[in-house]
């Protein structure tokens, strides 16, 4: 079993847009739309075939006037081998390119494109998976040009 926490620190909704499992089931499913500055979690299951949970999720970020911003999230975990957990983050409307992106320690991805806030300031997007007991998906937005 694995457990999943997605954290939106931004000012607008995230919807699970996809998911792909390589085996593995969810035990509970996401709650979706993540609301701006809200956290969901969930969890994920060994499915009957064995070999632990390995898959990804896709997320589109809703932003004002129908602009969207996709990213996807992959997790790997071997049955009983906690220190073998793999997370990661893609810039991708595909969640198998999240499962791809899985390391052991995990990673962070700024969009390639800028956006704007509801302020009307340009925006990029980060995006940081993490491989704990629990695995952590962080979103942010900053201001374009910050130092990230």
């Amino acid at each position: 079993m694995m457990n999943i926490t997605v954290t939106n620190n931004t000012q607008f909704p995230v919807l699970l847009n996809g998911t792909v499992f390589y085996p593995g089931k969810y035990g509970t499913l996401p709650a979706t739309p993540i609301s701006p500055e809200e956290s969901i979690a969930y969890k994920l299951e060994n499915s009957n075939l064995g070999g632990g949970v390995n898959g990804g999720n896709s997320w589109m970020v809703i932003l004002d006037n129908g602009v969207t911003w996709c990213f996807a999230t992959g997790w790997i975990s071997p049955v009983g081998e906690i220190d073998e957990q793999q997370a990661g983050v893609a810039e991708s409307c595909d969640p198998e390119a999240g499962n791809r992106a899985a390391t052991p320690k995990g990673n962070k991805i700024v969009s390639t494109a800028t956006f704007k806030d509801k302020d009307g300031l340009d925006i990029k997007f980060i995006a940081s998976a993490i491989p704990n007991l629990e695995f952590d998906t962080i979103l942010f937005a900053v201001e374009a040009g910050h130092p990230i």
